[in-house]
């Protein structure tokens, strides 16, 4: 009988072992294998994590639970996220999240002008997450992705009319040298002299220099490129060097990111980076997955900013 056992046993570990080897280099084999290959990257993460837990989170001053922010100032940061603003007669692609209408981001920045709201730069921003110094009450940070040159066309004028400050996450690669005629009905993108121009309202910093796209990392799904951390950091110094983005400020291509390539971040110099989950920034936040709130044209932007709680994925939207 213990013989037999002992033979089945056998006989069973092996097979673990081969589906253990199928999940893992081939993922796509069946569902069972994709879960086996997840879990297999899961663990690896969290050992990566757990290596380099101090490293990780030298800089974060992890206070949050017995700081205490300063009557009348702001306990919680807004940092709103828009992409690509055009007129509501040119948008083609209503549903698309990504697209804000011109008409909807004037009568934001309207909102928050009306309503006394003051915009912090990212220095700013990064001393308040230290907790080295309290912002007003009513304080957002504006921020765009990508480069577009509507954001300068149409964005800039706004922003600059109401005295207001913005930070612009650009793609190195598609930084133009020279400024193109702006056509409403094509994806155009900024220029160098647009950016020096414009730098009374925007700031400049790194979305990467080219790996704003998606592409296979492990078990056969896409993430964005830059999550592997040896692609990131070869593309960083072309970003420095050649686009001239030189900056501690970094936003997550479409979001992704694993605890390697924020090691990967923190190594190359970056101090602060930002995430599209939905939130808001506190202080005593880990400043390299910072929470934003996605705008989109109809969001109730009076709700957004004065939710008392991060939203669950969405962003409150006009009845």
């Amino acid at each position: 009988m213990k013989k037999h056992w002992k033979k089945y046993s056998l006989a069973l570990m092996a097979v673990l072992l081969v589906v253990y080897v199928l999940g893992v280099n081939f993922p796509k084999s069946s569902v069972l294998a994709h879960k086996i290959c997840s879990s297999w990257v899961a663990a690896q993460n969290e050992l990566f994590y757990y290596e380099h837990h101090n490293a990780l989170n030298e800089r974060n001053v992890a206070l949050a639970a017995d700081y205490v922010v300063p009557t009348g100032t702001a306990d919680k940061i807004p940092v709103l996220m828009y992409h690509y603003i055009t007129p509501q007669k040119d948008n083609t692609e209503p549903t698309n999240n990504s697209i804000v209408n011109l008409e909807a981001f004037e009568a934001d920045m309207k909102y928050l002008h009306d309503n006394g709201y003051h915009t912090a730069t990212l220095q700013q921003l990064e001393k308040y997450v230290d907790e080295e110094i309290s912002l007003p009450e009513k304080t957002v940070v504006i921020s765009f992705d990508d480069g577009y040159q509507n954001n300068i066309i149409y964005a800039y004028p706004i922003l600059k009319k109401y005295g207001f400050h913005a930070t612009l996450f650009v793609i190195g690669s598609r930084i133009q040298s020279k400024t193109t005629v702006f056509d409403p009905h094509k994806t155009s993108y900024v220029s160098k002299e647009e950016m020096e121009a414009s730098k009374d309202v925007f700031e400049y910093n790194s979305h990467t220099y080219n790996l704003h796209y998606k592409t296979l990392l492990h078990c056969g799904d896409d993430y964005a490129a830059g999550m592997n951390e040896a692609s990131f950091i070869a593309d960083d110094k072309i970003m420095r060097s050649e686009a001239g983005i030189n900056t501690p400020y970094f936003a997550y291509p479409f979001g992704d990111f694993r605890m390697q390539m924020v090691y990967a971040l923190k190594e190359s110099g970056y101090r602060m980076a930002f995430t599209v989950h939905q939130g808001f920034v506190r202080p005593g936040d880990d400043p390299l997955t910072l929470k934003r709130l996605t705008v989109v044209s109809n969001t109730n932007i009076g709700e957004l900013l004065n939710m008392d709680h991060d939203p669950d994925g969405t962003s409150p939207v006009a009845p």
